[in-house]
């Protein structure tokens, strides 16, 4: 009885295993495709329905008065010397709040710079992409300076706010709203912002 018991947890774990294959394997397929995964929609836009390969799903759609914050903030953030600081305090001057009615803060800002459903995707995003180590499932072809993007997590152990090595990017269906130069100029100044000075000990000390 023992042994049938062992046996049973063993093919019930190997069946858990299967099936999270499965939903991960399906997840991959659909996310190269373009489908719509879920989530967040990111402020600009809103959801509408689509049909890809003849499957029904979502897609973005932009919102033109929100679109136009979005570009705000971004040619405001593409000045060298602009931190996010700059920009949340431009905005709460302005009274330039979310769609709940809140004021911007730099986390909220930082997600809007450096999400590539805004960028118009064309080969000089390719390339940046390429340079950083991220997995392109489209050719560079497709890049034709018009598709958003989205960037899915890949095997890199690190998050995808501080590295794209290893993430994967795919081209989106729906359209970008800001060009790639201004994009890439943003994205860029968040990479560099995660690279912070190891503290210098001093050589020589009282004691």
């Amino acid at each position: 009885g023992k042994a049938m018991l062992m046996i049973v947890m063993i093919f019930a774990q190997l069946e858990r295993e299967t099936i999270q294959q499965r939903v991960i394997d399906a997840y991959s397929s659909r996310s190269k495709r373009g489908f719509y995964m879920g989530g967040r929609v990111p402020f600009g836009f809103e959801l509408k329905e689509t049909f890809i390969d003849g499957i029904r799903t979502k897609m973005y759609e932009p919102i033109e008065a929100e679109a136009e914050i979005i570009r705000l903030i971004f040619s405001l953030y593409a000045e060298p010397q602009t931190s996010l600081g700059d920009v949340m305090r431009y905005l709460e001057k302005h009274g330039i709040r979310k769609r709940d009615g809140k004021l911007f803060n730099r986390s909220r800002i930082r997600d809007v710079v450096i999400n590539p459903a805004y960028v118009k995707a064309d080969y000089n995003l390719y390339e940046f992409f390429k340079s950083q180590g991220t997995n392109i499932v489209n050719e560079p072809a497709d890049f034709i300076g018009v598709n958003g993007a989205y960037l899915y997590s890949g095997d890199s152990l690190k998050r995808k706010t501080i590295s794209l090595e290893g993430h994967t990017l795919v081209l989106a269906p729906h359209m970008g709203l800001v060009d790639s130069s201004i994009w890439i100029k943003c994205r860029s100044k968040c990479l560099n912002n995660q690279s912070v000075a190891k503290p210098v000990k001093a050589k020589a000390t009282w004691l």
